[in-house]
């Protein structure tokens, strides 16, 4: 670590000049002995105090920008909490309950081992850590193809279910090629004339799961989710509530897309301007 200690009252503008302006520059130089020698403008005392009035606007703007979204998003995020919570909670007497294991079967995909595995590969392979991120483990297609013809495989919309780490985050299967770790991502093979797939989606959220106790890392057996209760409205009830529930999920899942999105648009914005005011012909 080394300190620009500035010969003049001017130490904000060797900021935005020096660290920002030149930081790709500086990358390449490997050496203090030879990052030093950078050359920076230096416009008069006046145009230096402008240049930095003019960044300090865009670094505060950007900063209330994101403070507005991000409480905007709390806020949707707790209106949508709220009405989940209400529309799934049912007093005595109202509805059905049942076991998810009286819903459907629970599966798992085949177990691929460690090295079955590929860094790089056709199919992706999910284990728990990227369970609805990225895949970080392939499986061959040829593999793939064998094991979905002779195993458990999920169909397209069916919840995907972690059952062990983070319990009960839910994906919705898309149908799209990919292969599950066993054990640690499991589905209800439910029948839809009786339970929606959506609704159990929205029930996951907030079911009371019964993990089990002790060892490093939390899980979810199969004996345990299949003891899990379940309210079961008709079916027109639940599609009802999924439609509310779907509008508030796509409410606040724009806002949170929006939110990165706004702020990488002020980012360059602040870029560009940034780059203009200290961007002076050598001489």
């Amino acid at each position: 670590m080394k300190i620009l200690k500035p010969k003049s009252d001017n130490a904000k503008y060797l900021y935005y000049a020096f660290v920002n302006f030149y930081q790709k520059e500086l990358n390449y130089k490997r050496h203090w002995s030879s990052a030093k020698e950078t050359l920076i403008p230096i416009p008069p005392l006046h145009i230096q105090a402008e240049i930095v009035r003019i960044l300090d606007t865009f670094t505060e703007l950007t900063a209330e920008l994101t403070a507005e979204l991000t409480a905007e998003l709390t806020a949707r995020k707790k209106q949508y909490t709220y009405y989940r919570d209400k529309l799934l909670t049912f007093g005595d007497g109202k509805v059905e309950w049942r076991t998810l294991g009286e819903v459907g079967e629970v599966r798992m995909c085949k177990r691929i081992l460690k090295e079955q595995t590929l860094d790089t590969g056709d199919i992706p392979f999910y284990k728990i850590g990227t369970f609805g991120k990225e895949p970080n483990a392939y499986i061959s297609r040829k593999l793939f193809d064998e094991y979905r013809s002779k195993y458990n495989y999920p169909k397209i919309g069916e919840v995907l279910l972690s059952a062990s780490g983070t319990i009960g985050r839910a994906v919705i299967f898309d149908g799209q090629d990919a292969y599950f770790q066993d054990s640690n991502i499991v589905w209800i093979e439910n029948d839809e004339t009786q339970v929606l797939n959506k609704y159990l989606f929205y029930f996951y959220k907030i079911a009371k799961w019964d993990i089990a106790e002790g060892g490093t890392i939390q899980r979810l057996y199969n004996d345990n989710l299949k003891r899990t209760k379940i309210p079961i409205p008709p079916l027109h009830i639940q599609a009802e509530i999924v439609r509310i529930l779907d509008k508030f999920d796509a409410l606040t899942s724009s806002i949170t897309e929006g939110l990165p999105r706004e702020i990488e648009l002020r980012k360059k914005q602040y870029t560009y301007y940034r780059n203009m005011l200290l961007s002076f012909p050598k001489v």
